[in-house]
């Protein structure tokens, strides 16, 4: 993959905070079915709607171009979701 990223001015809050952590969400799934989190009714997003793992590394590599120094991977259950982890 080679995508040409150019700087672009930070990354403003309505409060003029400056915004540099970013969560993405890679998958909806998880093998638990805990309360607080799911419930008994929950229908899961296709696997189609899904970014697929080039795009969450274009979508990281646009946001560390605005700054962002941190990215938190979260989900339902990250580590079910297929080649997360290489």
């Amino acid at each position: 993959m080679n995508h040409k990223l150019t700087a672009q001015p930070a990354l403003i809050d309505p409060f003029g905070r400056t915004v540099n952590y970013l969560r993405i969400s890679v998958t909806d799934r998880c093998n638990l079915r805990c309360v607080y989190c799911m419930a008994e009714d929950m229908t899961f997003l296709p696997r189609k709607q899904l970014l697929t793992l080039e795009e969450i590394e274009i979508v990281a590599k646009a946001f560390v171009g605005l700054g962002v120094n941190k990215i938190r991977l979260t989900g339902g259950e990250p580590m079910v979701r297929n080649g997360i982890v290489g």
